[in-house]
């Protein structure tokens, strides 16, 4: 038996301005991000992790950083682990493509054709996302790994493990440097999602 741990990224500045940036815009960890990231690591820090993997997306690679120096651990850049690819969605307001686009958005985590877009289908992002986790749980058998990643590759897990709707999923909080912790057997189960430091379930963070 083996945790896998999934983590979104720390707090980015496209994150504080409601930015959908895609694999193409570069933003960097806020101060507040790199504050929860160091707060995830002192709870990362009894699971006894012993391989870390990354996005290769500067958000995620900043988090990595903190969280292998804090570890004593290298970390590996894996592609399975990026951003989804927004297309023309890229560097819209969140809350603009919510309002004008919500229909496209449930046809994406429907698993529905979303090129007319330019959007990466969300079918992709589960397939990308499972052979991810099958190549850990094989190539690092009996031990404990982390996966730094984004919002909609852990969402594809969620969806892939308890069949939830594309409404469920739309309005899926996933908080940013928190943990997503599957056990792995034979089989993967979802032991918990939007794992954080309990000072911020607070409704304003």
């Amino acid at each position: 038996m083996s945790l896998v741990i999934l983590m979104r990224h720390g707090e980015a500045l496209n994150n504080v301005q409601h930015i959908l940036t895609g694999r193409t815009l570069v933003y960097h960890l806020t101060e507040r991000g790199r504050l929860h990231v160091n707060e995830v690591v002192e709870m990362l820090k009894p699971l006894c992790i012993e391989y870390v993997y990354t996005s290769p997306i500067t958000r995620a690679v900043e988090t990595a950083e903190i969280v292998s120096n804090r570890l004593n651990l290298p970390f590996s850049i894996d592609e399975r682990l990026t951003e989804t690819d927004m297309g023309r969605l890229t560097g819209m307001s969140y809350f603009e493509v919510l309002d004008k686009y919500r229909d496209l958005l449930k046809r994406f985590y429907n698993g529905e054709d979303v090129s007319d877009y330019g959007l990466e289908n969300f079918t992709s992002i589960k397939a990308r996302i499972l052979s991810m986790l099958d190549y850990v749980t094989d190539r690092h058998r009996g031990v404990n790994t982390l996966l730094i990643t984004h919002l909609d590759v852990i969402k594809a897990v969620i969806a892939e493990l308890l069949k939830v709707s594309a409404d469920v999923l739309l309005d899926l909080k996933i908080n940013t440097a928190s943990l997503t912790i599957l056990k792995h057997s034979s089989s993967y189960q979802l032991l918990a999602y939007n794992v954080l430091n309990i000072s911020r379930y607070k409704p304003d963070d």
